[in-house]
C-alpha cells in the first residue's frame, strides 16, 4: 500500500478501511462576507438573491468531476448559547490507496478554495478540528432525520400489461429558493442542531434516459381514456395517477443526463429527543414547495438508524432499506430485472438520489448576510484576510466516542 507524503497530506484527515483504500477530508469554515459599503445594500433582495444564486450555481458547475469518488458537504452547526450557527464545508475524496487519496484531495482543492464573492472561506488545517466537525455529536435513536424525495406509489385504475402498481418520485422543484427562514429557524433550536447537506458529482447511469422517456410514454398511454369497454361500451377513463407519473417521468428524462449529483440532507439533533419537527418541515418546504415533493424520513430500526448516522459522520449516502423505501410495499423494492416496468426498484432508487443541476442549486446554499437582519452566523469565523492562510483550532462542540464506526462507507 502506497504511503502519503507527509508534507502533501498537510491539514489532510486521513480514514482506511480494511481493503487498503482511504477516504481523505478537507475542510473550510465559511462565512458571508461583509457587504460592500454604500454599494449592495441599494440592490433590490431579489438583484443579490439572482447575483448569490447565479455566483453559487457556477461554483458548484466547476467542482464537477468524474476522476474520482468525491463529496461536499456543506454544514450548518447550531451554538444555542450564542444563537449562532458555525457553517463548515467538508470535502471528501477516495483513493485506492493513502497516497491516491492525498492526490485526488490536492487536485480538487484550488477549484474548492475559489468561493463566490459573497462568501469567506478559511482552510482549517488541524486534522483534530476536521474530526470534531465531521462528529460534533452521535445523534441517540430517533434524534436523526433526512430529507428525501418523496415516493408515491398507487394501485392503477387500469392494467399495463400484468401490472397494476405503479410508483414515481417527485423532484425537489424550488426555483432558486432562500434558506432564511431554515437558519433562523436553526439558530433559535433549544439543542445544539446539525443540518448536513452533502453532493456527490456523477454522471447519468447508462440506458437511465431512454427508460425514463418508455416509462413517461406508458404513463402517457395510461392517463388518457381508453377503447370503449367491450360490454358497457363506454370509453374506459384515464388514469389519475397515471397523469401524475408522466408528467414526473418525462421532466425526468428531460432533466437527468449528463452531469448530476447524488444528494442527501441529514438533521440531527444533540441527545435522544427528536428532531425538531418544524425544521424538518422548513427544510423540506424550501425544496419542494408547490408539489409536496420532499418528506421527511426517520430511521425505523436500529440498522436504519446506524445507516442514518453513518451518512452524517462518514459523509456517506448508503441507503436505509425501510425508511427510504417509504410507502413502496416490501414486494416491489427487490424483484428480479425485468420482471417489473412501472414500479421497477432500480430506476425509483437512482431517481431517488439524483439531482440536476436546478435541484443541486437549490439543495446547496451557501451563507450570506442581509443588510438591516439579524446576524446568523458565528462571528468567530469571520477572519477574511488571514483565514485563507491560517488554521482555526477551535470548533463546534467536542467529538463523542465510538463515532469511528460510522466511517466512510461505498
Amino acid at each position: 500500500m502506497a504511503e502519503a507524503d507527509p508534507e502533501a497530506a498537510r491539514g489532510i484527515l486521513l480514514r482506511g478501511a480494511p481493503g487498503g483504500e482511504h477516504w481523505a477530508h478537507a475542510a473550510f469554515s465559511l462565512s458571508p462576507a461583509p457587504l460592500p459599503g454604500g454599494l449592495y445594500p441599494e440592490f433590490s433582495e431579489a438583484r443579490r438573491r439572482a447575483d448569490r444564486v447565479a455566483a453559487e450555481r457556477t461554483w458548484l458547475a466547476s467542482l464537477w468531476t468524474d476522476r474520482t469518488t468525491a463529496r461536499w458537504d456543506l454544514r450548518f452547526i447550531s451554538d444555542p448559547a450564542s444563537g449562532r450557527i458555525d457553517t463548515v464545508l467538508i470535502a471528501q475524496w477516495y483513493g485506492a490507496d493513502a497516497a491516491a487519496a492525498v492526490r485526488a484531495a490536492r487536485d480538487g482543492l484550488p477549484a474548492l478554495a475559489r468561493f463566490p464573492a459573497h462568501v469567506t472561506g478559511a482552510r482549517i488545517e488541524d486534522t483534530a478540528e476536521i474530526e470534531r466537525l465531521l462528529a460534533p455529536f452521535v445523534p441517540g435513536f430517533g434524534a436523526i432525520a433526512e430529507i428525501r424525495k418523496r415516493i408515491t406509489c398507487r394501485t392503477l385504475t387500469r392494467l399495463w400489461g400484468a401490472e397494476r402498481i405503479a410508483t414515481a418520485v417527485s423532484r425537489f422543484d424550488a426555483p432558486d429558493p432562500s434558506w432564511d427562514r431554515v437558519w433562523t429557524q436553526l439558530a433559535a433550536e433549544p439543542r445544539r442542531t446539525v443540518v448536513s447537506v452533502c453532493l456527490e458529482p456523477c454522471s447519468a447511469p447508462a440506458g437511465l434516459a431512454e427508460g425514463l422517456t418508455m416509462r413517461a410514454q406508458a404513463f402517457g398511454t395510461l392517463a388518457v381514456p381508453g377503447p370503449p369497454d367491450p360490454i358497457y361500451g363506454t370509453p374506459v377513463p384515464g388514469d389519475p395517477f397515471a397523469r401524475v407519473a408522466h408528467g414526473l417521468y418525462e421532466a425526468a428524462a428531460r432533466r437527468y443526463a449528463g452531469r448530476l449529483h447524488r444528494a442527501r440532507v441529514s438533521v440531527a439533533v444533540e441527545g435522544d429527543a427528536p428532531v425538531s419537527d418544524v425544521l424538518t418541515g422548513l427544510i423540506g418546504h424550501t425544496l419542494a414547495p408547490t408539489g409536496s415533493g420532499a418528506v421527511v424520513v426517520r430511521p425505523q430500526d436500529r440498522e436504519d438508524h446506524r445507516v442514518a448516522c453513518g451518512n452524517l459522520l462518514g459523509v456517506n449516502r448508503d441507503w436505509q432499506r425501510e425508511a427510504y423505501w417509504q410507502e413502496v410495499p416490501a414486494f416491489l423494492r427487490a424483484v428480479p430485472s425485468g420482471q417489473l416496468w412501472l414500479s421497477d426498484p432500480g430506476t425509483v432508487a437512482a431517481l431517488a438520489d439524483l439531482v440536476d443541476a436546478d435541484e443541486a442549486a437549490a439543495v446547496l446554499r451557501l451563507p450570506h448576510d442581509e443588510p438591516g437582519e439579524p446576524a446568523l452566523f458565528a462571528l468567530k469565523r469571520r477572519v477574511p484576510d488571514t483565514a485563507r492562510h491560517g488554521a482555526p483550532t477551535t470548533g463546534a462542540g467536542g467529538v463523542d466516542t465510538g463515532w469511528a464506526d460510522f466511517g466512510p462507507g461505498d
